[in-house]
């Protein structure tokens, strides 16, 4: 068995085994467990070289340059005669998204599989191999299919993720489909078993012409692109320019930073929290590369520094009220709910009136039912119990119903009741409040006096602390009660002004807001606490617990000492964010730091993932920094890397397979493509929950697919084709390029099927109502149906390549 080994290795493989006498005494399964492990390894190191392969391609692509663009309408100073136009000068980025998409950043995530099927082929002395061709096909088949189910699962229920450059998107599915059924035309139809020199130039010319394509769907060079996602692809400066190329920084400066707090969805609190949610609004606002994802993710997987902000914000409040009103129709079904969670009249208003809304699908007539419940009011005696259907016409989405409550002249205290709503029609679901409280206040007591809260917070240049005083438990008759102030820490007179006043409630009336004069100063102090109290109630009135409120004095310097802290941890969260260090000092820094030096945020995973990743981690941050020579040597450099790996990865399938019997063909389509293509499984992940467009997601997987093909089998098919020409006469056989895998053509052929299907799901998703009109996300049944379509697809692929590569299905 020793012999056995020997020869195999020396015939099957580029560099392995490094000790062949030795290998062979060990056992055959322990022998293929370490190759296993050491395959494992391998692709945890191709998968970090990789994402340093990104980091440069992310900087060459992002490179920007300055264009004066002339104001319309607009003249500046005359010169002699003749007015000379203002210009605005705007930073646009260099490469087109949907050019560096389809070639650098193609290339960057299909580089071991391009490279491991070049390597092959010169290994075998340019005969054809199964590894490189089958793992060509296999990842094409885990993307396309797998990462796509995954993308549209993610989504967080009742969101959804649009294709928004659908032009190109058509334009590379396209090809995703075409370049396997050339495939498999050039294999078994146009010239059987042999590859001819124009059949593989033509393979790679297809490259160029897809890139051409692309572009000028991207362009609209032969239509006008319909206004069917907003008016993203239709402004264009006359420039030429699209508005979507224009770069944004980030800057994190404080006028960010203060804009984002100060919008009244942030609150300043922690500045380390504030920092996080300033550094999170920021990263939402700009648009992210496929590389940007991609190392980002990967930094996460091998314990680096990690983006604690995949969680969605909360859309703006006009957003929010939209929805309320129900003017957004993207949902699959409609959702009903109470417009409050709670609501409250005085004992004589006679009724009250309790909103019903319904959001999501408004083309539908929907119907729900309601019923009051008593609670520490009964009905008959404080209330008249109802029931009954609500009906909602197609686009109608706010109903009323009225509650008759019963006036009596008995005191009673402050009791309430509850109103359901449940058995929604077809198509229609109930939203979180489908059961609200409803409070009768009695009006037969003067009521008890007392603030709202216990403690208030005023910046000091507010000019004035608001205060409310609620009265509870009654309304009835006219009543006052009296208000001072205490200082504490604050000075009156100096940081506020002092007040001894009476406040007047008059009948029916249940709240009533003081105003306490701020003083603002130019001198830096420490907040200052003055006490104001309510005393003296008339009529009757009592008061309550919260008799007496806190109110803090924040000083505006110390306020602004914050702000410029939080604008400082945000500078630095941002730079850890940063794609390509600046110097070899920064690279081993990152390398030998746990969650990027944040160890105080770190979890035991990170500690594993950096002392599995740790030698391979320190040996990459040798390569030239990304922004050396604008990123080029430390593409080139890495792209060598990403060479050597590979071909340690091909020998160490082709040993395993060897170990335990396994054909290439197999170990190509399921060892190998799952390997190399994790790395975009969680890019995709984090690119789908948090971008607003689906581009980032799946956008690239066609493209990515297509390129495998063109550049992948094109370049070595060229070189193999043209050295066999050269090296043999046309009469000799071995001038021929002869395909020798039998199982080839099959996989090729059941992933076009497969590829097929995939996309026409997705476009039934874009134009399905029951999916959101959107290719990810939706409901949580449209999103499992959809996933279990592509994974089971990726199993039938799985399984039958499989069994037709041991001959258990012939065709």
């Amino acid at each position: 068995m020793s012999e056995q080994f020997v020869d195999i290795y020396s015939n099957g493989t580029l560099i392995l085994p490094f000790f062949p006498e030795s290998e062979s005494t060990w056992n055959r399964y322990t022998r293929a467990f370490v190759y296993l492990l050491a395959l494992f390894y391998c692709f945890l190191g191709v998968n970090i070289i990789a994402d340093v392969f990104m980091a440069a391609i992310e900087v060459i692509t992002s490179k920007t340059k300055k264009i004066k663009i002339a104001r319309a309408n607009v003249n500046g100073d005359l010169e002699g005669d003749e007015p000379s136009p203002h210009f605005d000068v705007i930073e646009v980025k260099i490469w087109n998204d949907t050019v560096s998409n389809l070639t650098l950043m193609a290339l960057g995530s299909s580089a071991p599989e391009i490279l491991l099927s070049i390597i092959e082929i010169i290994k075998n002395g340019f005969e054809p191999g199964e590894l490189g061709p089958g793992t060509i096909v296999g990842s094409a088949s885990f993307n396309l299919l797998v990462i796509t189910s995954i993308c549209i699962f993610v989504i967080p229920e009742g969101e959804t993720r649009r294709i928004k450059e659908i032009n190109v998107f058509a334009c590379t599915s396209f090809f995703a489909v075409f370049a396997y059924i050339w495939l498999y035309l050039v294999i078994e139809v146009i010239t059987p078993g042999v590859i001819d020199i124009w059949e593989a130039v033509v393979t790679f010319l297809f490259f160029p012409l897809i890139v051409l394509l692309a572009f000028a769907a991207d362009k609209n060079f032969w239509r006008k692109q319909m206004d069917v996602d907003g008016d993203w692809n239709q402004m264009q400066t006359e420039a030429g320019i699209n508005l979507g190329d224009v770069f944004n920084k980030k800057s994190g400066s404080e006028e960010d930073v203060r804009h984002i707090i100060e919008m009244g969805k942030k609150q300043l609190k922690d500045p380390k929290e504030a920092a996080d949610m300033a550094t999170a609004e920021m990263l939402r606002r700009t648009h992210h590369s496929r590389a940007w994802y991609r190392v980002i993710a990967g930094r996460a997987n091998k314990g680096g520094s990690k983006v604690p902000f995949y969680n969605k914000p909360k859309e703006d409040e006009a957003e929010e009220e939209a929805a309320i009103l129900g003017r957004s129709t993207d949902s699959a079904i409609a959702k009903v709910e109470f417009s409050a969670a709670a609501y409250s009249c005085m004992e004589n208003e006679g009724t009250i009136k309790l909103g019903i809304i319904r959001t999501g699908n408004l083309k539908l007539k929907s119907t729900v039912n309601f019923e009051t419940s008593d609670g520490t009011a009964n009905a008959g005696e404080d209330y008249v119990a109802k029931s009954g259907i609500i009906e909602f016409e197609p686009d109608e989405y706010i109903k009323s119903i009225e509650i008759e409550i019963i006036d009596d002249d008995v005191w009673e205290e402050t009791e309430t009741f509850f109103v359901r709503l449940f058995n929604p029609s077809r198509g229609t679901e109930m939203d979180k409040i489908c059961v609200t409280q409803v409070s009768i206040i009695n009006d037969d007591e003067p009521g008890i006096l007392q603030f709202q809260k216990p403690s208030y917070l005023y910046k000091e240049s507010a000019g004035f602390a608001e205060l409310v005083i609620e009265r509870n438990d009654g309304c009835d008759g006219r009543i006052t009660v009296k208000y001072k102030t205490k200082d504490i820490t604050a000075i009156a007179g100096k940081d506020y002004d002092a007040k001894d006043e009476e406040v007047e409630f008059t009948h029916g009336e249940v709240t009533k807001t003081i105003q306490i004069p701020l003083h603002d100063d130019d001198v830096f102090n420490e907040d200052k606490i003055f006490e104001v109290m309510l005393y003296e109630p008339t009529a009757g009135a009592a008061l309550g617990k919260t008799k007496c409120t806190i109110v803090t004095i924040l000083n505006d310097d110390d306020y602004q000492t914050l702000i410029t802290r939080v604008a400082n941890l945000t500078s630095v969260n941002l730079d850890k964010l940063v794609i390509g260090k600046e110097s070899w000092k920064q690279q081993f820094i990152e390398a030998l730091s746990v969650n990027g030096g944040d160890i105080d945020e770190a979890e035991p995973i990170d500690f594993v993932l950096h002392f599995v990743t740790f030698g391979w981690k320190v040996l990459f941050a040798c390569v030239p920094p990304a922004h050396i020579m604008s990123g080029w040597l430390c593409f080139a450099i890495s792209l060598c890397i990403i060479g050597v790996i590979t071909a340690v990865i091909g020998d160490l399938a082709t040993v395993l397979g060897l170990c335990i019997g396994l054909k290439d063909s197999v170990t190509a389509i399921t060892l190998v493509a799952l390997g190399t293509s994790l790395p975009d499984t969680f890019a995709s992940k984090v690119a789908a929950i948090n971008e607003d467009t689906a581009d980032a997601a799946i956008g690239n997987i066609t493209g990515s697919n297509s390129v495998n093909v063109f550049l992948g089998l094109g370049i070595p098919w060229i070189v193999a084709t043209i050295y066999k020409n050269s090296s043999y006469e046309p009469s000799d056989r071995r001038s021929k390029y002869i395909v020798t895998d039998k199982s080839l053509p099959f996989a090729i052929a059941l992933y076009s099927i497969t590829a097929i299907i995939t996309l026409l799901v997705l476009t039934f998703r874009r134009y399905s109502t029951a999916a959101g009109k959107a290719e990810l996300g939706g409901t949580v049944s449209i999103k499992r149906v959809s996933s279990c379509i592509c994974v089971c697809l990726w199993l039938i692929y799985i399984i039958c390549a499989s069994l037709q590569a041991y001959g258990h299905i012939s065709i």
